[in-house]
């Protein structure tokens, strides 16, 4: 079944869970690959929340720790895949040189001062919110987050390589644009609607329209400064963005406690 194989693939691609099988990679399993891209963010999420709910249930973990978990989980689960992307982004951008000097900085497998420097900018800050966050809030609103957040950046990932045009004719990002059409933007708009209906059963439906209305002001940024920047999309980029909309989460409801929002 052709959805089964492309969400394997996602996993195969995307995370660190083994699947020992091989696959065959055409144009139909790219397109359901995309529309699958939720789906395997909502897996990440329910592990996460769980492992959260279970820890704080069944032991004395401190918020710190707890805290700590909720940070690096992702970062393991993906292998840091996203975060490579991230870096090679930011060693192209602060390199303030043209687009096409860029994309070669992106392709350089070395790391320089500016990727190191973003990175730790991006995981001190993000370990901040998740913090006050965690220390300020319910295991309830916790556990949605978790959940929540995974998802949303699966759904920037997909609407990247759809429609922003790719920076170069190779690589892995122009290999999933090129087979794609928006049938697939109508399946992660699908995916918003069926979580915001979710959310209602949940009592959250405020927390996630804030969600939903953060991550299309923060797609829309992406997608202009991936075009003034470099060009259009490349797979470095569509990581980083996946990357920017967990921050942006992040500090959305970090902000939103701090004055006392929810």
């Amino acid at each position: 079944m052709i959805i089964l194989r492309s969400f394997l693939l996602n996993v195969q691609f995307f995370t660190i869970v083994p699947v020992r099988k091989e696959f065959s990679v055409g144009k139909d399993e790219m397109k359901w690959m995309v529309r699958t891209f939720p789906i395997v963010g909502l897996c990440i999420g329910v592990l996460l929340s769980t492992g959260y709910e279970l820890l704080n249930a069944y032991t004395q973990m401190s918020t710190l720790a707890l805290s700590f978990y909720i940070w690096v989980s992702p970062i393991l689960l993906t292998g840091g895949l996203h975060l490579d992307g991230y870096m090679d982004s930011s060693d192209a951008y602060f390199s303030y040189r043209d687009k096409n000097r860029r994309l070669n900085i992106m392709k350089d497998p070395r790391v320089g001062a500016f990727a190191v420097l973003s990175l730790a900018v991006l995981l001190s800050s993000r370990f901040l919110f998740i913090y006050e966050t965690v220390l300020n809030t319910d295991s309830a609103m916790i556990s949605m987050v978790l959940v929540w957040i995974p998802i949303f950046s699966r759904i920037v990932m997909g609407a990247s390589l759809i429609l922003i045009p790719s920076a170069q004719r190779s690589g892995m990002g122009y290999s999933f644009s090129k087979h794609l059409t928006m049938k697939e933007l109508v399946w992660l708009g699908v995916y918003f609607l069926l979580g915001g209906a979710a959310s209602i059963f949940l009592n959250g439906l405020d927390l996630y329209v804030t969600f939903m209305l953060m991550t299309i002001v923060f797609f829309l940024f992406v997608y202009s400064k991936s075009i003034k920047w470099f060009g259009g999309m490349t797979g470095d980029t569509v990581g980083a963005s996946v990357e920017g909309v967990e921050w942006v989460l992040w500090m959305t409801i970090w902000f939103l406690l701090l004055f006392g929002m929810v």
